[in-house]
């Protein structure tokens, strides 16, 4: 049996846990509600973002496929971009990304400070359909996604360029996203955000900046 110091050592000792576990289960609380919090104002950042960028190009005539869900901005080729099995960029499409280019950083940079800088890369998705060879897809796309980064960097200055190619980054996807039966919607550019604490094609842009497609930053 315990003597009553005994007892009232172990008694403050329990107090002393319970005190501590109190704590531990306080500060759990206030760090799930501060997450909260931060994933609320990060979802309503990325939502103007995305709206933005969607109401500007519109407003501008410019016809692209918008995802209204993650912003991916879809150019589909249709000879607009490239001629089939090549990565030398037509004249029509140098003419549209003139046009596109400088509306859709400027809907990005013109947001507040805060809300551009949720955009920490923009990935250049060069994609293919599923004919012909799979390897050689894969190198055509990630040429024709290159061939748009290095048209951007050439092209006149524009508002917020030096912006826009600091976090411009070529990859390509090959056949990988493309339908069973080859379709021509799958021969497209896709210009997609990367926020913060995303790490959407990390490996793919690394390589690209590796092996010498695009000059790292």
């Amino acid at each position: 049996m315990l003597d009553a110091n005994e007892f009232s050592d172990h008694e403050s000792q329990s107090a002393s846990w319970i005190a501590l576990a109190d704590l531990m289960t306080g500060l759990m609380a206030i760090f799930l509600v501060l997450c909260l919090v931060i994933l609320t104002n990060q979802n309503r950042t990325r939502s103007i973002i995305i709206t933005t960028v969607t109401e500007a190009l519109k407003n501008a005539n410019i016809e692209v496929t918008t995802d209204a869900k993650t912003g991916d901005v879809s150019i589909v080729n249709r000879d607009l971009l490239f001629d089939n099995n090549s990565s030398i960029l037509r004249e029509d499409g140098k003419i549209f990304l003139t046009k596109f280019v400088p509306a859709y950083s400027k809907a990005i940079f013109d947001l507040k400070k805060n809300e551009s800088d949720e955009v920490v890369r923009v990935v250049v998705e060069g994609r293919t359909s599923r004919s012909g060879n799979a390897a050689h897809n894969m190198t055509l796309s990630l040429e024709r996604a290159n061939a748009v980064v290095q048209y951007i960097y050439y092209m006149n200055d524009f508002k917020y360029k030096k912006e826009m190619l600091q976090r411009l980054t070529p990859v390509g996807r090959g056949v990988m996203e493309a339908q069973k039966i080859d379709n021509n919607k799958d021969r497209e550019v896709l210009f997609r955000f990367q926020f913060k604490g995303e790490y959407v094609n990390k490996q793919e842009a690394d390589d690209a900046i590796k092996n010498g497609f695009i000059k790292g930053s």
